[in-house]
């Protein structure tokens, strides 16, 4: 049982962080216009080194779909 609760809590805390490499939160459903732009900037910053038009658009989508973020992706 106590490892099940372990195993439970990592669950919880790896969707706290949805990338702990830019530290940007996976949104709620009340999300603020700055949060959310927070997850825009992230999505940005990930992707602009992809090359090809159309990885950096599925980059963006993953990106938004692990934070939460349920808007149409602009590459711009």
């Amino acid at each position: 049982m106590k490892k099940l609760a372990i195993l439970f809590g990592l669950a919880l805390s790896f969707n706290v962080f949805a990338d702990a490499q830019d530290g940007v939160t996976v949104l709620s459903d009340d999300a603020t216009e700055a949060q959310i732009q927070l997850v825009r900037d992230g999505a940005k910053n990930r992707c602009e080194e992809v090359d090809d038009e159309d990885q950096r658009e599925i980059c963006v989508v993953d990106y938004y779909a692990q934070h939460n973020l349920e808007e149409a992706p602009s590459c711009d």
